[in-house]
């Protein structure tokens, strides 16, 4: 049967949109900014979520801070946002839902030249102040502490400073060194041997490292401590919304976080996952 110039026409445009739309196009994205302190393991879950839905795509971009998360999600230019603090008042007037899903510890950590396990909450401050200035000390090395902080206002921070209240007290010297990642923190810890600083678990956990946690009053980060409350250095991430405008996709990625799924992935990774409510 011969085609007519019509139908050979008909069938070049079937070719050409077909090429030009294949079934395994990406149908949607969905950008979730905000905190740096969550970035690592959503990133793994948004990886697995992707593999399992390869016509939708999340991304994570680099943090830009829990703030700058709630700016961007109250303002409309994005969906979701990312967080690990909770909402501040003066942020409530964005309006928006907050849904806590996985507890992280904060833990203090030090280089793998220290050679000290556990310090005291008053040792910790003196020595973030500058009062302490050599690991001998307090039982270590006879070196000089390298101190590494976080910037004023890092969500860590806050979780430090409402189970240590003296931290707020403490002004930073010049010696300090001031970081704005937390896999800057770990890189830091990682290459100064006699460093100490402070960062996520889960950011641990899903690096590379010879830098080691320490306990904190006899104290250790273990899920066990963790799970029975003895560990009380923790912080909560949760993503922040407007429920009337939460996408489909939005809504199949957190549906995923809650699932077996992700479940299993934030406890790989050391976090203690909270049920949705």
């Amino acid at each position: 049967m011969q085609l007519g110039m019509k139908d050979k026409l008909s069938l070049v445009l079937i070719c050409v949109v077909t090429l030009a739309c294949p079934s395994s196009a990406i149908a949607e994205t969905l950008e979730i900014p905000g905190t740096g302190a969550c970035e690592a393991i959503l990133n793994e879950l948004a990886s697995a979520f992707n593999q399992q839905n390869p016509k939708d795509r999340i991304v994570i971009p680099p943090s830009i801070g829990s703030g700058g998360g709630i700016r961007l999600v109250g303002t409309g230019e994005n969906n979701v946002g990312r967080v690990a603090r909770p909402i501040k008042t003066e942020e409530m007037k964005y309006d928006l839902s907050y849904l806590a899903f996985a507890i992280d510890p904060v833990i203090f950590a030090v280089g793998k030249g220290v050679g000290v396990n556990n310090l005291t909450q008053s040792r910790l401050v003196d020595i973030f102040s500058g009062r302490i200035k050599n690991w001998k000390e307090v039982g270590g090395k006879d070196a000089p502490i390298r101190v590494l902080v976080r910037e004023p206002g890092d969500s860590s921070l806050d979780v430090i400073i409402v189970n240590i209240p003296d931290f707020a007290k403490i002004v930073f010297d010049d010696t300090a060194k001031i970081l704005y990642h937390d896999h800057e923190m770990v890189e830091m810890l990682n290459k100064y041997k006699m460093s100490v600083g402070w960062v996520t678990l889960s950011t641990v956990n899903t690096s590379k490292n010879s830098m080691r946690p320490i306990a904190i009053d006899k104290v250790f980060p273990s899920r066990e401590n963790i799970l029975t409350g003895k560990y009380r250095i923790i912080g909560r991430y949760a993503l922040v919304y407007k429920e009337k405008q939460l996408s489909p996709l939005a809504r199949k990625f957190i549906d995923f976080i809650f699932s077996d799924s992700g479940r299993g992935i934030l406890e790989k990774s050391g976090l203690v996952p909270i049920k949705k409510r």
